[in-house]
């Protein structure tokens, strides 16, 4: 028998599914899903659920934010990629305090596809405090001297 070719997720389950966060603003935030198949065959009728497990204030301990969240749709997820879906999902912060999108909370905690709970990474990307690293204009500066001294010479 031929082995199967190894598919690209890390826990072998023929789909990998992206969520980015796009803007955070004062009233709410907006997330970017996307969905890859990277099976043989279509997925017909599915649907993504998605689960926040932070308590904000106001909140009953028990409710986790936003409960669930579903993508679905009728038309059929073709494998392979390039047959992907995108939706872009708008969210509000009306009357949540302390929810901080950039610190990982617009990040969702639980995501299920087709019903069967999908591996999460264990650490989520942090939105950047515009630092950049590399060469400063001080360091250019010097080295452009030093070159130029080199090649008079």
């Amino acid at each position: 028998m031929p082995i199967p070719k190894k598919l690209p997720c890390p826990d072998n389950c023929g789909v990998s599914i992206n969520w980015h966060v796009n803007t955070d603003y004062r009233d709410g935030w907006t997330a970017r899903l996307t969905v890859f198949n990277w099976r043989d065959f279509a997925f017909e009728d599915w649907f993504v659920a998605l689960r926040w497990e932070k308590q904000v204030q106001g909140m009953k301990t028990s409710t986790p934010l936003m409960a669930h969240v579903f993508h679905q749709t009728t038309e059929p997820l073709y494998p392979p990629v390039p047959g992907k879906q995108q939706s872009v999902i708008s969210f509000k912060k009306k009357n949540i305090k302390g929810l901080n999108i950039p610190e990982g909370d617009g990040f969702p905690t639980k995501l299920f596809f087709n019903g069967e709970e999908c591996a999460l990474p264990k650490h989520f990307p942090k939105k950047s405090s515009g630092q950049r690293h590399g060469i400063s204009v001080l360091m250019s500066l010097v080295l452009a001297i030093a070159a130029f001294a080199l090649m008079m010479d």
